[in-house]
């Protein structure tokens, strides 16, 4: 069988289907399509997509539907979800199903191809991982990086060396967990560290923060800001300790990450999806420390009771 060479777009509505294409045509993908779930899963059947874009409104067989089958069959496909007002809390459904990430339809034409290049770069950092032997008992991980988010797939693929090692999840969750990593790593070296405020994407389509990034990065206190990375494996669970040397914020303060409103708020966007791909999210006092658990599931579909302590 070939390499995938295209990507699936589903959605039943023709004018949404041609903006998507467009979008990524004008990007030099391959295009096919599919009215809803159960074609979708007929296309997929008769040639492996890259990955598969879904609108979560359909006849027959519906996003959510759609994400559970492919998550079932094919775990190391990437889908992602495209949402419109009123479909927030099957959305979320769908990213704990094993989605792996989502576009709001409003913002489609300024935010689908970072979101969907991010996706294919996890995954391409997840399948990275040689083939171990899973003879380890106890992994422990420090690294230590500088604000350079070029190198945050080779640090995805050192981090998911123990969970192969460990036999703990299977491709569609290592890539989850690789979603959560890149936001957690993106977060702490441009927000923490960097101190580049979200809001500046929304600005004169996205320079002012690019620019401030740039500008940073030069700059003292900031270029000698480092991101330290923890990551303890066990046969039963991962956790992962990211920290970086910024001034921290007020933890209290956050959006409710669970709350699926924040599907439509590109500032919350990062912390649903870490809430939604880990078992346990916590940040220290200070607001520079996220610490995230992922537990193994059970033969019978129960998460471990490992002592996370």
């Amino acid at each position: 069988m070939s390499d995938p060479s295209h990507i699936l777009v589903v959605d039943d509505s023709p004018t949404q289907l041609r903006q998507i294409q467009f979008l990524l045509e004008k990007e030099g993908f391959v295009v096919q399509s599919a009215m809803d779930g159960i074609q979708a899963i007929a296309s997929i059947e008769n040639s492996m997509p890259l990955l598969v874009i879904t609108d979560l409104q359909m006849p027959e067989m519906n996003g959510l539907e759609l994400v559970a089958a492919v998550n079932e069959s094919m775990p190391s496909l990437p889908v992602i979800l495209t949402t419109s007002q009123g479909s927030e809390e099957i959305a979320s459904q769908a990213l704990k199903a094993g989605a792996a990430s989502y576009v709001p339809k409003r913002e489609l034409s300024d935010t689908l191809i970072p979101v969907l290049q991010q996706v294919m770069a996890v995954n391409k950092a997840a399948k990275a991982v040689p083939q171990v032997a899973k003879n380890a008992v106890e992994s422990n991980i420090t690294l230590e990086v500088p604000n350079d988010e070029a190198q945050i797939p080779d640090i995805i693929s050192r981090l998911e060396l123990p969970m192969v090692e460990h036999d703990l999840f299977d491709e569609g969750e290592r890539m989850q967990i690789a979603m959560a990593l890149d936001e957690a790593l993106l977060n702490a070296m441009i927000h923490g560290n960097l101190e580049v405020s979200s809001e500046l994407r929304q600005i004169d389509n996205g320079t002012p923060y690019v620019n401030m990034i740039a500008e940073r990065k030069e700059l003292s206190p900031y270029r000698e800001r480092k991101v330290t990375i923890k990551l303890e494996a066990s046969n039963e669970r991962i956790i992962v300790t990211i920290r970086d040397d910024g001034p921290g914020f007020d933890s209290a303060a956050l959006r409710d990450p669970t709350d699926p409103e924040n599907l439509e708020r590109a500032g919350g966007r990062g912390l649903l999806l870490i809430n939604a791909f880990m078992d346990e999210v916590s940040h220290n006092d200070i607001g520079n420390e996220i610490r995230m658990i992922k537990r193994k599931e059970t033969s019978n579909g129960d998460e471990s009771d490992a002592d996370d302590e």
